[in-house]
């Protein structure tokens, strides 16, 4: 009799925690979406407006997540402000990058520039490796919060912080594109280089305002995810293929169908780990890229945008 009471119960009890690890996991694929939303749009907008896939863009994440540490870490400034500085150091150093290095072989095409941002992501992550060293770092934050169901961990404050900041910074990039006088010259530029410049726009100006934007993003990305994982120089490196598949999934040039992509691939790598070692989740993201390049080569996304 014993048993027969045991057993359902046993059941009920696994099926609780089973639909716990799910939404848990759905909620860490919301935060790894937001991450990579934030990494993916600056992409995204460079190969829109500059036409080739900047694959040093990756190493950017890497770079803003190692300045926050040296002012959060070693210059005790709070993380707020440690992350706007790393966020505007970055910003510059991606445009000083595209000004001396990607502007000068514009000329020469996409392929070229394409070439040349495997050799800087390569000399700037040999760079962070000798500067950095080998030791990996964490924040000097408490530890967060984390809320409970049903007595079990199920989202900390940073990662409710991390939502927000992405919603927020989605729906800002929107506001500009589709509100301002900046967002309608950079349509202009996107959509046709030349006749954007025939008509007025300050084509240079708008590709600068590009690499600050993107760059900064990626910085912010970078502290953001250092601080749900670890901050090493591997960090970005590790990235690059999850962005560009977010950037295919929702179609190369698009930022709206990057958004949605960004949050497809975060919620695919997440709860697929719970059916796959985790040390797959970028093979989840490789996945979805062959399927997509298959079955729909311009993303799921319809539409310019």
């Amino acid at each position: 009799m014993v048993w027969t009471l045991a057993i359902p119960e046993l059941g009920r009890k696994r099926r609780r925690i089973l639909l716990i690890d799910i939404a848990q996991n759905a909620v860490y694929g919301i935060v790894s979406g937001g991450i990579l939303l934030l990494a993916s749009i600056g992409f995204s907008m460079v190969y829109r407006i500059e036409g080739f896939l900047n694959i040093s863009h990756a190493e950017l994440l890497t770079v803003g997540a190692y300045i926050a540490v040296l002012f959060n870490v070693f210059l005790h400034f709070n993380l707020v402000l440690a992350s706007i500085l790393a966020i505007i150091i970055t910003a510059f150093i991606g445009l000083l990058i595209a000004k001396k290095l990607f502007s000068p072989m514009r000329k020469f095409g996409p392929l070229i520039l394409l070439i040349t941002s495997v050799g800087v992501a390569f000399a700037m992550h040999g760079i962070t490796e000798f500067v950095a060293g080998p030791n990996i770092r964490t924040y000097n934050v408490k530890i967060p919060m984390a809320i409970k169901i049903g007595g079990y961990p199920f989202v900390s404050s940073n990662e409710i912080i991390i939502i927000v900041i992405a919603i927020s910074s989605a729906l800002f990039l929107h506001l500009v594109l589709t509100r301002t006088k900046l967002g309608t010259a950079f349509r202009a530029m996107a959509s046709n280089f030349d006749l954007a410049r025939v008509k007025g726009v300050d084509t240079d100006r708008m590709s600068t305002y590009v690499w600050l934007y993107a760059s900064g993003m990626a910085a912010l990305a970078g502290v953001l995810l250092g601080l749900v994982t670890r901050v090493d120089t591997d960090l970005g490196w590790d990235q690059i293929l999850i962005i560009m598949s977010a950037t295919i999934l929702g179609g190369l040039g698009k930022i709206y169908g990057v958004m949605v992509g960004a949050l497809v691939i975060g919620l695919a790598m997440d709860l697929g780990i719970l059916v796959l070692p985790s040390s797959y989740r970028p093979a989840i993201a490789l996945g979805i890229i062959i399927v997509i390049l298959l079955v729909k080569p311009s993303g799921i996304f319809g539409g310019e945008w």
